[in-house]
């Protein structure tokens, strides 16, 4: 092993020890996000948007819920440097597509690494689940600094717990009309694939309720900004 392989070990174990996206706020993971991109060139005006940085936010939470935030950051070192078996330049265009290639090419570039740690090194798996009250807290730092409705993490899980400790009162009838107001305003706006697919949803009985949960979520935490 030579010297700059054995470094890149050494990265990867220290990566591991770091805490969960999990139990960050959903700032700082953006902004671990924003410096990624910065490392492969993306800058200005080229950066994605704060609602496409949500949703890239939102898909890792999804998707890699257990990564660390270490592993998060060295994934984007290690693709700047070539060290990922993709190829790392972003024409400038950093999409969701791209973030997740890097993801998969970590995972398989982890996968090697963790066979070169002795089984004595390795501590047991031991999975962590997400708290409701955790949960609560991530979607609440998420509506805050994005305030987009329909892309709260955890939105409909947050509903549930919610409706459940008896502390969000639904008025139904208010919020659909609600969530519809806002799926027409999009769809006027938006490009012929955007209104083919917004149709497409609004005629989604299981899409248009969790939908509504999302919105009664938003309402709730914009009561709480409010009276702070």
């Amino acid at each position: 092993m030579t010297n700059s392989e054995a470094l890149d070990l050494e990265r990867f174990k220290l990566s591991r020890t770091s805490q969960p996206i999990s139990v960050l706020s959903g700032a700082l993971v953006v902004d671990e996000l924003i410096n990624g991109m910065q490392k492969l060139g993306v800058k200005g005006d080229k950066m994605p948007n704060n609602a496409d940085l949500l949703l890239m936010y939102k898909s890792i939470m999804e998707e890699y819920p257990n990564i660390k935030v270490g592993e998060l950051s060295l994934a984007f070192d290690l693709a700047a440097k070539g060290k990922l078996d993709i190829d790392a330049e972003t024409y400038q265009n950093f999409s969701m597509l791209y973030l997740h290639r890097i993801l998969r090419a970590f995972a398989r570039y982890g996968m090697q690494k963790l066979n070169e740690i002795k089984p004595v090194e390795e501590s047991k798996w031991n999975p962590r689940f997400v708290t409701d009250d955790e949960k609560i807290e991530t979607a609440f730092d998420c509506y805050k600094k994005f305030k987009i409705w329909d892309s709260i993490i955890f939105g409909v899980d947050v509903f549930h717990i919610l409706h459940k400790q008896g502390r969000i009162i639904v008025d139904a009838e208010n919020t659909y009309d609600k969530v519809l107001r806002s799926m027409n305003d999009r769809m006027l706006d938006g490009s012929r694939q955007d209104k083919i697919d917004i149709k497409n949803k609004l005629k989604d009985d299981d899409y248009m309720e969790n939908q509504c949960y999302r919105m009664a979520v938003a309402d709730y935490f914009t009561k709480l900004i409010n009276k702070g």
